[in-house]
């Protein structure tokens, strides 16, 4: 199973732009998206389906979403979260039988007044996160979209106030990011001068009924896509 994520950048379907990245999503061709900044007429294929955030809180074209996710296989249930304009929630049972809680998010960029936009978005988010694992603690947890906030150890978008409550909150969860540090795409890409703020953050089953593998013929492949990275391996 493959998952990614992309900020679209407010793309609009009949652009140059969303032409472009419609080339990536097909070749990148993952199983799971979670797309930011996006529009509804934007989607990676005719064989997925999807859930979206409500209308966004802020002035925008018609059919614009702050988040939307989209899934090649499996069913897909809406679930409710605390902020419906810039988060959405789902429960995708795979064929396997396999349950995920999925969870797309933008968190409010740069900080203001002290970084409380954005620790007030983060608490509804963390408060989302535990009541779904207690709902469904069968089912792994994954969450993605744009955190805007690096998580690497020197500051680079964001701040360190709001890098250490984020760390805090995904640790609270048991959540683990796989975009951030040596994995870090942007970091590695472009040797070291500038980080990833798109993450993609997976918990175990706290019941310890699966183990996510990372490696060989059903590993987990993870992708964080951008204007400045398109494809992660």
């Amino acid at each position: 199973m493959k998952i990614a994520t992309w900020n679209l950048e407010r793309a609009l379907p009949a652009s140059v732009q969303a032409e472009r990245q419609q080339q990536w999503l097909s070749r990148i061709d993952a199983d799971i998206w979670i797309l930011t900044e996006t529009h509804l007429g934007i989607t990676p294929g005719e064989d997925f389906v999807s859930v979206a955030s409500g209308l966004p809180d802020r002035p925008g074209a018609e059919d614009e979403r702050w988040v939307q996710i989209w899934v090649r296989t499996g069913e897909l249930v809406p679930l409710e979260t605390g902020d419906k304009a810039r988060t959405v929630a789902a429960l995708l049972t795979q064929p396997s039988g396999q349950g995920w809680v999925l969870y797309g998010t933008v968190l409010p960029s740069q900080p203001d007044h002290q970084g409380q936009t954005f620790a007030a978005a983060l608490a509804t988010h963390q408060a989302d996160w535990k009541r779904f694992q207690g709902v469904h603690p069968e089912a792994g947890l994954i969450v993605a979209g744009d955190f805007n906030q690096d998580l690497n150890a020197l500051n680079y978008y964001g701040s360190r106030r709001n890098k250490q409550a984020l760390r805090q909150a995904l640790d609270s969860v048991k959540l683990v990011c796989y975009t951030a540090g040596e994995n870090d795409p942007v970091h590695r890409l472009i040797q070291g001068q500038h980080s990833n703020t798109d993450h993609i953050c997976l918990t175990q089953n706290p019941l310890g009924q699966f183990r996510v593998p990372l490696s060989g013929p059903n590993a987990l492949k993870i992708c964080a896509a951008s204007p400045i990275t398109s494809a992660l391996a």
